[in-house]
């Protein structure tokens, strides 16, 4: 297997374990999951990241044959960053915790971008 599918494996086992991390204090409301925490956005918000790392073990598998699982996560991660920008900058949540995951919520993308899988040889 190309050193490029495997780090897009890596990438997506590391995914869905910040998934699961992100969404297990959502669910349960507990730690500094926010002003979402006990709310049906927040549990949505927890299903759809538990979805995600559900899709992202699927496509660790083969990343090449779960590409379009890939482009889904990338979509998501960069439309959850600037989400994230977007309640930072232009609203008003002093000590808001959502700036931890923008690190993360950019750096997927990227990754993803640059380790997307290649076809097998």
């Amino acid at each position: 297997m190309p050193h490029r599918n495997r780090i897009a494996q890596i990438l997506l086992v590391l995914y869905a374990l910040g998934s699961v991390a992100v969404a297990i204090p959502l669910l349960f409301a507990f730690a500094h999951a926010g002003d979402l925490a006990d709310t049906t956005s927040g549990k949505i918000l927890a299903a759809a990241l538990l979805a995600m790392a559900l899709g992202a073990l699927a496509a660790a598998r083969d990343p090449w044959q779960h590409r379009a699982i890939i482009w889904v996560i990338v979509a998501f991660t960069s439309f959850a960053a600037l989400a994230i920008v977007y309640r930072l900058l232009l609203e008003e949540h002093p000590g808001d915790p959502a700036w931890m995951l923008l690190p993360f919520s950019v750096a997927a993308p990227v990754f993803f971008a640059l380790f997307y899988p290649r076809p097998p040889a």
